[in-house]
């Protein structure tokens, strides 16, 4: 009688872990260290493209205003002059002017004249121009880019022997001021030869102001 054969149990390998979807512990950890680097990635992107616009914007709205004294128009018209003229690619606000003869602050053009000439040939000078004084007499100024905003002009029909007398005495003169783009960046601007310089913020000083 032939004995039934019996055959032993194999051994089952045990089975790695799997998620609930079925996929191995390493995989769903991989899957989910990527998702977060991708993630902390596109921020890192996105601020850097902002500042990048950032700066692009301010570099497109940088001012560079100059200023200086003229006796002669483009159109070769004997006028003796100040004007602040915008040489950059965004608006320029003017918070502050100073203009000096000799070094000494004057505040008005009627002084500035008497500083030049003498009080009393200044007075004089003074009287026969005013009549025909074109002035800008507001305390700031908003310039747009590539765009002047005139101080003062005196026209040398009005007395051509006093203005040419005037006239001369430009090298005595220099005018300081100090201005700001949109961007609250400043810049005061220092002698004849523009020469300005990044600051804080402009100062007003209103005892030597200039107000034609």
């Amino acid at each position: 009688m032939e004995t039934p054969e019996v055959h032993a149990p194999h051994p089952h390998k045990p089975r790695r872990r799997r998620d609930r979807e079925g996929l191995p512990r390493w995989l769903e950890l991989s899957i989910a260290v990527t998702a977060l680097v991708t993630s902390v990635s596109s921020i890192f992107i996105a601020v850097q493209h902002g500042r990048i616009m950032e700066k692009l914007v301010e570099a497109n709205s940088v001012p560079y205003l100059e200023g200086g004294f003229s006796d002669i128009t483009p159109e070769g018209d004997k006028i003796l002059s100040l004007e602040l003229l915008n040489r950059g690619v965004g608006p320029a606000h003017e918070e502050s002017m100073r203009v000096s003869v000799d070094g000494r602050p004057v505040r008005t053009l009627k002084q500035m004249m008497q500083a030049s000439l003498g009080p009393e040939v200044g007075a004089k000078a003074y009287e026969t121009f005013e009549p025909s004084v074109a002035a800008n007499r507001v305390p700031k100024r908003f310039i747009a880019a590539s765009q002047s905003q005139l101080v003062f002009k005196l026209p040398r029909s009005a007395d051509p022997q006093m203005w040419d007398l005037l006239a001369r005495q430009q090298s005595r003169w220099n005018v300081e001021f100090c201005y700001c783009s949109v961007f609250d960046e400043c810049w005061a601007v220092h002698g004849r030869l523009n020469d300005d310089r990044p600051v804080k913020q402009c100062t007003r000083d209103e005892a030597t102001e200039f107000m034609p």
